[in-house]
């Protein structure tokens, strides 16, 4: 448990880290990081009544990213022009407003780090951050896109993935998620070679170990699974040491650890 604290707090580390690293912020997402600690209703009101008076007025004349998509930037981009559009303050309307700077804040974060690290296209990623859809839709996109976030800085923390491995993973997981709706505990599958993963093998120390081979074709296939196990497939086995493998045989001078063998073999028989 502790070995898994551990990773969690290297990657959420590693996380922090790189959204705090664009120096391109607009008027908006600065505002939003400021806006984003209010603590009351009231407090959220004045806060837009401020920037709105001070935009009417022409004692701020902020910069805004081309393209986003909150009604607090066409507001803003409409000043450029001359236009004052009245918007009240009222009901939900606040909460929405600051929703929508924080959606476009996270979507530009999300869209730095893809392309930054050359890991995806504007184009790949044009239906996450696409404004033409409601609030709830826009929030399950950045959502689809922390989750991969979150899978490429676990491979790249934990794994030391380099950009080879980590490219063609990225493109999976937006091809997973252009068609599919969230689901954090999908199972993505990706073939690496055992280089890659050689010294990721030879210093962890796992609960389960699981290789699954195929060979043939057609009626001739025949599938076999190893497992090794810190836990026995039955109850049964924990009276005696038959299929067990010591730790200490294969790294000497660490704490034994036993580890139960289990080898499946399955292959397609036809009877007459």
């Amino acid at each position: 448990m502790e070995k898994i604290k551990c990773d969690t707090e290297a990657v959420d580390s590693s996380i922090k880290s790189i959204f705090s690293e664009r120096g391109d912020l607009d008027f908006a997402e600065q505002l939003w990081c400021k806006m984003k600690c209010v603590s009351s209703y009231q407090e959220l009101i004045a806060c837009f009544t401020l920037v709105l008076e001070s935009r009417e007025c022409g004692e701020i004349q902020p910069w805004i990213h081309h393209g986003s998509g909150s009604l607090l930037s066409k507001l803003i981009q409409q000043s450029y022009h001359g236009k004052t559009e009245a918007v009240s303050l009222t009901g939900i309307t606040p909460v929405q407003m600051l929703l929508e700077i924080g959606l476009d804040k996270m979507k530009k974060d999300y869209v730095s780090f893809f392309i930054g690290q050359e890991l995806a296209t504007l184009t790949s990623l044009d239906c996450f951050i696409s404004t033409s859809v409601d609030l709830q839709e826009q929030v399950h996109c950045v959502q689809k896109l922390h989750h991969m976030l979150e899978i490429m800085v676990s491979c790249t923390v934990l794994l030391q993935f380099k950009h080879e491995s980590l490219f063609p993973w990225t493109q999976i997981c937006i091809k997973y998620y252009r068609e599919n709706p969230l689901d954090e505990k999908h199972v993505f599958q990706l073939p690496v070679s055992s280089a890659l993963v050689k010294k990721f093998c030879q210093d962890s120390h796992p609960e389960v170990w699981k290789v699954d081979i195929s060979s043939g074709h057609g009626p001739k296939e025949v599938k076999t699974t190893w497992q090794v196990s810190t836990n026995p497939p039955v109850e049964h086995m924990m009276s005696n040491n038959t299929g067990l493998l010591s730790d200490s045989t294969v790294n000497a001078g660490i704490e034994e650890k036993m580890y139960f063998i289990t080898v499946v073999k399955c292959s397609q028989v036809h009877f007459r």
